[in-house]
């Protein structure tokens, strides 16, 4: 800031105070109370950190470097751009006037959260100048705002429902890979308008790609934003991905109304945004795509990160007190996204559908264009349904974790708080309980015998199950008994899909926490192995995850290629079912299968699998045909396992020549797999200093880099530290990622946890600090893990 005026009066001084990011603004005389115009003189950079107000780079199709500039304001980056009161609760009406150079050769434009009002084209100095002004925005907060320069392709759809036109810009030459994104888009602002009751607020909405960008993506009133790989799609995108990019589209257009339009007042209540913008692109996705039983995945993906995260000690409960900016970046994690939306879901659940929708509806017209706090939220569902919808949420908002319920033989239920430790927890949480005849009843202290007076009815039938769809955010434990009677109905047909999910991810948490013996979630599917009809994507994904998880945790132990036999039993009759070429009009979702099942044989060190694999890599590296999209990461992981330094170079190679974000991703998540502690070395400089992997993108090879085995796992944490200022100065703005995935996984248990910890008391962790304390955690609980169940898996398995 360099001058500033109100009332009449210059400013006196001008103090900035670099740690609260403010500057103070002091004046001759006091300003008398009333209406007045402050006018603010700054200047800024265009910086290369991915906030504020940035520069990105890209590569065109002639082969030229361009630059582009765009904004990314969320959470407290606005102040980066102009002088501004950078909070949500301080909402105002923004203009942007744009001047941007006219350079020969290029077709370089301005675009905003609104519509160009008028352009005016000038010679300054002998150089070309255009200046944009562009219309007035509604009301909004701070971090909203978007300004984006460049040059761009942009296909466009008009809805007759809406009469809004959806665009999407792209870099030149790529326009065509975002028709996808742009018909899901334009379908997706349909649905969502009738959904909230509420006329979209802009006049338009733009989509776009922007090749350096941290997040996944900003829901910029009328102007998202996006990395490219959660935008584009070609010939050769997995299914995986196009379910993701529909999601994401999906999540940032359901902001444009939750999160923009009603907005919390305060960053401890984020879920309000994030939780609630998670839950509707599930709704919105399931209403576009119905083929692809989406909230399948989400109970798989969503709802059990959600509960992973929060079994642990270093959790938060959704609302929790943030004030420096390090402090508000730490809650844009799987608590305030993940949990959040498996609570709406709870309580969409317990007050039915439409009932829950005809509340939100309430709650987004009387908080439009102004800000609102969790509990205003809770009110208008419990207004609008008749029930004490307060009562029940505000103690899953305001406490950490969440309960494990116990049923014992006789019926009888206790609760605690779900630790991953297996430590007794402390915690009281209603749980709404829903029985497999549709029955729901409150758990709570009022209502517990009425609970078990109902299960005390079921004790007699085959199996009984509660949690009937898993929509409540807890976890179960039948007795040893009851978990055996349940493993004989876990082949299809006895169980819903989501019903089946829920019980394999509740058992192998609760084997892991120590709850139960770690061998009870290996009799729940054992008979996995005989099923003898191609199952459903989801139960193969959860049980591919958790079985190389164990894999993971026990490949140095003399018992593992016992362990790995049992797992190919298990995975080798699904995998017979699908092979590995795709069947005309199979189901989509049998692609994610292939690649789960096929990722578990591998684990498993299948020969088979591994010839296979190695021959699709040998015949695509030779010029032959691309490995089919679902399968090339599990393709190029099992040839990497065969030929470690050969492969890694082919796969260098194959990542410069392409320019698709997927095939880039999946490339740098298999480099980072090298077992040689030489390449780990190359690898790891190659991804850090080279330039060739972007910023944003760092995390794609860190993530495998720093947990392929403990020596290279150790070697990380020991090049973190000697790289400290070096690392930080490169990825400030992907600190909490990088310097997590480097200081996790390796060998030495609580010793390596101490080194950890008097490391960062010598060196700040900054707004890397949670991410840190979970991975300590995490190593504990693996140690911790290893000990206690080593000998019993070692005497199961013999």
């Amino acid at each position: 800031v360099t001058r500033a005026k109100c009332a009449g009066q210059d400013a006196t001084s001008l103090t900035m105070s670099i740690d609260a990011e403010t500057v103070t603004i002091t004046f001759p005389q006091k300003i008398p109370s009333g209406s007045h115009t402050l006018t603010v003189h700054f200047t800024g950079t265009l910086n290369d950190q991915m906030r504020g107000l940035y520069r990105s780079s890209y590569t065109n199709l002639k082969g030229e470097e361009k630059i582009m500039a765009c904004t990314q304001f969320e959470a407290t980056d606005a102040r980066r751009a102009f002088p501004c009161w950078d909070e949500p609760s301080f909402k105002a009406t923004f203009q942007l006037i744009c001047t941007i150079p006219l350079i020969d050769g290029s077709n370089m434009v301005a675009i905003s959260n609104t519509p160009v009002l008028e352009t005016q084209e000038f010679i300054k100095d002998g150089e070309r100048f255009k200046t944009y002004t562009f219309g007035e925005t509604p009301k909004m907060s701070t971090y909203l705002a978007a300004l984006v320069v460049g040059e761009f392709d942009v296909v466009s759809m008009y809805s007759e429902k809406t009469k809004i036109q959806t665009s999407v810009y792209t870099m030149p030459g790529k326009g065509k890979q975002g028709k996808f994104c742009l018909e899901t888009a334009s379908k997706a602002l349909d649905f969502l308008e009738e959904t909230y009751g509420i006329k979209y607020p802009l006049p338009k909405s733009d989509l776009l790609a922007i090749p350096d960008f941290a997040s996944g993506a900003m829901e910029n009133w009328g102007c998202v934003t996006y990395r490219e790989a959660k935008i584009l799609t070609d010939v050769g995108t997995s299914l995986t991905m196009k379910k993701g990019i529909a999601r994401t589209v999906c999540h940032e257009l359901a902001h444009q109304w939750f999160g923009n339009l009603t907005t919390m007042e305060w960053w401890n209540a984020l879920f309000l945004n994030e939780g609630f913008a998670r839950f509707m692109e599930f709704i919105s996705v399931n209403h576009l795509f119905p083929e692809w039983n989406i909230w399948n995945e989400f109970v798989q993906s969503v709802y059990t990160l959600a509960l992973g995260l929060d079994a642990m000690k270093t959790s938060h409960p959704i609302e929790c007190t943030v004030n420096h900016p390090d402090e508000i970046n730490s809650i844009f994690d799987a608590i305030s996204y993940a949990k959040g939306a498996s609570l709406l879901r709870m309580v969409s659940n317990y007050l039915g559908d439409d009932v829950f929708i005809g509340g939100i509806q309430a709650y987004l017209t009387k908080f439009s264009y102004d800000n609102a706090k969790s509990g205003d939220l809770w009110s208008a569902l419990g207004e609008f349904s008749g029930k004490d919808v307060p009562g029940m949420m505000v103690p899953w908002t305001s406490q950490t974790g969440f309960p494990v319920i116990h049923i014992s033989d006789d019926g009888s239920t206790s609760t605690e708080r779900f630790l991953a430790s297996g430590e007794k927890g402390e915690g009281s949480w209603p749980c709404p309980i829903v029985f497999q005849d549709g029955e729901k009843i409150i758990l709570d202290d009022s209502n517990k015998s009425a609970v078990e007076k109902k299960i005390k009815t079921l004790l007699t039938d085959s199996f009984f199950k509660i949690n009937a769809g898993q929509n409540g955010f807890f976890r179960v434990n039948y007795s040893v008994r009851q978990w055996e009677k349940l493993a004989d109905v876990m082949v299809p047909g006895k169980l819903s899909t989501i019903d089946r999910l829920g019980l394999i991810s509740d058992c192998f948490a609760l084997g892991k926490a120590g709850y139960i013996p770690v061998t009870v979630p290996l009799n729940l599917v054992k008979s996995f192995g005989e099923i003898a009809e191609l199952d459903e994507y989801v139960i193969w994904q959860e049980l591919s995850e958790q079985m190389r998880g164990l894999a993971s945790l026990y490949k140095d132990e003399p018992f593992f290629p016992k362990f790995q036999k049992l797992m190919a039993g298990m995975f080798s009759k699904q995998a017979e079912l699908l092979g590995w070429e795709k069947k005309e009009g199979e189901n989509e979702n049998l692609g994610s299968m292939r690649a789960a099942v096929f990722a578990a044989l591998g684990a498993a060190d299948d020969a088979g699998t591994a010839q296979t694999a190695q021959k699709l890599f040998n015949e695509y590296a030779a010029g032959g045909d691309a490995v089919q999209a679902d399968l090339r990461q599990i393709v190029y992981k099992l040839a990497l396992k065969q030929d470690e330094e050969g492969v890694m170079r082919v796969l260098m190679d194959l990542y410069r020549r392409t320019d698709f974000p997927e095939e880039q991703r999946n490339l740098m998540l298999t480099l980072g797999q090298v077992q040689n502690a030489g390449l780990h070395a190359e690898v790891r400089e190659w991804a850090l200093w080279s330039g060739e992997v972007r910023i944003q993108d760092i995390t794609y090879p860190l993530s495998t880099l720093g947990s392929s085995n403990q020596a290279n796992s150790d070697s990380a944490w020991k090049y973190f530290q000697n790289n400290y200022d070096k690392l930080l100065s490169r990825f400030n703005n992907m600190w909490p990622a990088v310097a997590a995935m480097m200081s996790r996984g390796g060998s030495g248990g609580q010793q390596k946890v101490d080194e950890i910890n008097a490391f960062f008391k010598v060196k700040p962790v900054g707004s890397a600090k949670r991410r840190v304390e979970q991975g300590c955690e995490a190593l504990l609980l693996r140690f911790g893990r290893l000990e206690r169940d080593r000998k019993v898996l070692e005497k199961y398995l013999n």
